[in-house]
């Protein structure tokens, strides 16, 4: 304590101070440790208070924790210098800093401010006193206003697209996939900063599908993960023919079709980087393997052929994707498309009925919390608000632990 040895890297994520700066080490490596080294050089050389920085973690665990190091580290400080008043000082702040989990943040600053949010014409408001919902209470309510959202949307079913989606997820006594599925969208809508903008732009694009299927999203998100996929099993066959290196025998007999299925995987790869009737066009090359007695392979050949057979698997897997021409493709996606902006849609009112119920009852859920605090910090231009400036000028700096755990929406926070 108070004499903490730092490596060159760590000294580096310590003492720099060109702007935001993202720390990758592995587990065990000591990146705790840098953050509370780096905040204490803040305090030290430059003299700033301790509460002067928001600090997030990832759990209200961590965040006691990470409170204690930091007061450890404090008192061992003192102890090296017991007249420097400023180190004193901050044994009282301490334990007023900003040390908590994005929620409990978002939380905070919606109690203070909640006054700031916009009616839009709802007749209910959230007050300072709402009631932070748990996952069961959540899921309890979301059911019941499903129902109610169902009920309307069997009794209208217009058009094309309500009837196609009734008829695709099972309508009648039994509409639990719908109700499944309706559920899941809103819960992924919900790492989305802005969830509705999203969900407007998503309806805009089945509304107006054409074009190739090249022009779509979902074109390209297949396309970027099947490239990913053949190049990550091109590398391991190629790898594996480096192991082969030390034996004669499996050097002849598979070396050579490892190799062959590498460069063809790559070639695919490349393929499905073009477009979509290039990797349509084009396939791995899997050859035979020559015979190899297990006397003379060993363990080495039973590794070889189970990375064989697994790269041959993968590759099976992305033709199944590309077996179509794009032309079928974009036919496809253009006989789903009635029922997709039917989805959107009855996602869209399932979402505005959920918000006015918890409005009614004085409540919020923890996505709630994140996206008000947004609201509440960011203009509609993107710019920050007044409270947003305000807010940003009580820090110096954040400091995030685990930062890989943050999502789009706490990383627009």
């Amino acid at each position: 304590m108070g004499q903490i040895r730092l490596t060159d890297d760590q000294r580096t994520a310590v003492e720099n101070r060109g702007g935001s700066l993202l720390v990758s080490a592995a587990a065990g490596s000591g990146k705790t440790k840098v953050l509370v080294e780096r905040l204490f050089k803040y305090v030290m050389d430059e003299r700033c208070d301790v509460d002067d920085f928001l600090i997030i973690t990832y759990t209200r665990a961590a965040a006691a924790e990470l409170r204690e190091k930091i007061a450890r580290e404090l008192t061992a400080r003192i102890a090296l210098a017991p007249t420097d008043a400023h180190l004193r000082r901050q044994s009282m702040r301490v334990y007023r800093a900003d040390i908590k989990t994005v929620d409990a943040f978002c939380a905070a600053l919606l109690r203070e401010n909640v006054h700031l949010l916009q009616n839009d014409g709802d007749e209910h408001t959230l007050t300072p006193d709402f009631r932070v919902l748990d996952e069961k209470d959540a899921r309890v309510m979301q059911e019941r206003v499903l129902s109610r959202v169902l009920t309307k949307f069997y009794e209208a079913m217009d058009g094309e697209g309500d009837a196609q989606l009734a008829d695709t997820l099972g309508a009648g006594r039994d509409d639990s996939a719908l109700e499944a599925l309706v559920l899941e969208l809103y819960a992924k809508l919900q790492s989305h900063p802005y969830p509705m903008r999203w969900l407007e732009a998503q309806r805009t694009f089945w509304d107006t599908l054409g074009g190739d299927i090249d022009r779509t999203p979902y074109a390209a998100a297949l396309r970027t993960d099947a490239a990913q996929r053949l190049r990550t099993w091109a590398r391991l066959l190629r790898e594996g023919t480096d192991e082969a290196r030390g034996n004669e025998v499996l050097l002849a007999k598979y070396v050579p079709a490892f190799c062959d299925a590498s460069f063809s995987l790559d070639a695919w790869a490349d393929a499905a980087e073009e477009s979509w009737d290039a990797a349509a066009r084009t396939c791995a090359v899997f050859g035979r393997l020559g015979a190899v007695k297990d006397e003379d392979g060993g363990a080495q050949k039973l590794r070889m052929k189970r990375l064989w057979d697994q790269a041959k698997e993968q590759a099976g897997a992305v033709a199944s994707i590309f077996s179509v021409t794009s032309e079928e493709a974009m036919e496809d996606l253009r006989a789903v498309a009635p029922a997709m902006s039917s989805l959107l849609r009855l996602t869209g009112e399932f979402s505005d009925a959920y918000r006015r119920e918890k409005l009614r009852r004085n409540s919020a859920d923890f996505s709630d919390q994140e996206h008000f605090a947004i609201a509440l910090l960011v203009g509609e231009d993107g710019a920050p608000t007044e409270l947003g400036t305000v807010v940003s000028a009580r820090y110096r700096e954040i400091m995030v632990d685990e930062y890989q755990d943050t999502n789009e929406v706490q990383n627009c926070i």
